[in-house]
């Protein structure tokens, strides 16, 4: 097989908060608005996560780290990173229903970036030197074959738990759907949403909290990644995880968590409100 040339990366690090929502967007102006107002630092904290990781990207592009491993992991962590900018987006603009599933797809992409610093890339040495990548001539085209999902690596213990619970919530399961669009549901009453962008104070809470979970849970990867990504400033990106621990463990924050409820392994969500005001409640899915 034809030896790969790895060419210089593209680096786009810019992380900012999303644009205003015009005023007719339904509810979505208003969510931006008390999401700076109540969330504004959660935010800021999420961007600044974003920033630090995108300079190791950008440092990255250097010659001294174009090799195959770092191209994987640049590949790989871009679409982690960019499902999480356009995540805090949606939360942003009250379309918490649609950062579920970025969140979700940003947590797979970060679990295959830990199994790649594991194997040292290998596995996508192994798919191109077994024809990854080639010219299909007689159908004029590039192959790129899919190739299968990368396996595990040890993973942090946030990202774990941000995996289970996101993509469980990303689902289109009935209690999945209820939460995200028909959370004010009980005993004997459905009572759906289609399309609501109004601010949620609990949904809000939640998705924003995953995406710093996720952030310090790439802050443990790449403080344990050795020599095969380089990491210039280790103070700055453990005093941002010291700073996100502290916001995940605020006590009324909302939280999805699995606990054994009447010797079943089931999710339960805390500080379950709408108002930031709001009574709270408990819910079990």
């Amino acid at each position: 097989m034809p030896a790969f040339r790895v060419s210089p990366p593209r680096v786009y690090p810019e992380a900012e908060r999303s644009s205003r929502p015009p005023a007719g967007a339904a509810g979505s102006a208003d969510a931006h608005r008390q999401t700076s107002f109540v969330l504004g630092e959660t935010v800021e904290l999420v961007l600044d996560g974003l920033r630090l990781e995108s300079a190791v990207a950008s440092e990255a592009a250097g010659s001294r780290y174009r090799n195959v491993t770092v191209a994987a992991l640049l590949a790989t962590g871009s679409r982690a990173w960019l499902a999480r900018l356009h995540a805090l987006h949606a939360i942003e603009w009250g379309g918490y229903s649609a950062a579920v599933p970025l969140i979700a797809a940003a947590a797979d992409h970060e679990a295959a970036c830990a199994a790649l610093l594991v194997g040292d890339g290998a596995a996508w040495q192994d798919w191109l030197d077994a024809g990854g990548v080639g010219d299909l001539h007689e159908s004029h085209a590039t192959e790129y074959a899919l190739g299968t999902p990368l396996g595990d690596g040890p993973l942090p213990e946030l990202l774990v738990d941000v995996r289970g619970a996101a993509g469980a919530l990303a689902q289109p399961s009935p209690g999945a759907t209820l939460l995200l669009a028909g959370g004010e549901s009980g005993a004997g009453r459905l009572a759906v949403t289609f399309a609501d962008r109004d601010f949620h104070m609990a949904l809000a809470e939640l998705t924003s909290g995953w995406l710093l979970a996720l952030g310090v849970a790439k802050v443990e990867l790449l403080l344990e990644a050795g020599d095969a990504l380089p990491v210039s400033d280790p103070d700055s990106l453990a005093r941002w995880a010291r700073s996100a621990r502290r916001e995940l463990e605020s006590p009324r924050r909302c939280r999805m968590e699995r606990r054994d409820i009447d010797g079943a392994d089931r999710y339960v969500v805390e500080n379950w409100r709408r108002a930031p005001a709001g009574a709270v409640r408990r819910i079990v899915l």
